[in-house]
């Protein structure tokens, strides 16, 4: 797997707290994390993006389309 940051390579690593022991891809270059709840947020956060920005686009063709008289 490639790095997003960096295009460096990631290896899957355990990682563990006081209860908790997780896996997820690090980074040799930038030390970068990437587990599977910051892959989902990314995910959702750029899905968000895609569509507000389909809005904004719609908007501006409407707006485009109509001829303002100012006076």
């Amino acid at each position: 797997m490639d790095c997003p940051k960096c295009k460096g390579f990631m290896e899957l690593e355990r990682f563990s707290d006081f209860f908790l022991v997780f896996y997820a891809w690090k980074c040799f270059n930038c030390g970068a994390i990437i587990d599977r709840t910051i892959a989902e947020n990314r995910r959702k956060s750029l899905d968000a993006k895609i569509v507000r920005t389909d809005k904004v686009e719609a908007e501006v063709s409407d707006a485009v389309g109509t001829t303002v008289a100012t006076v």
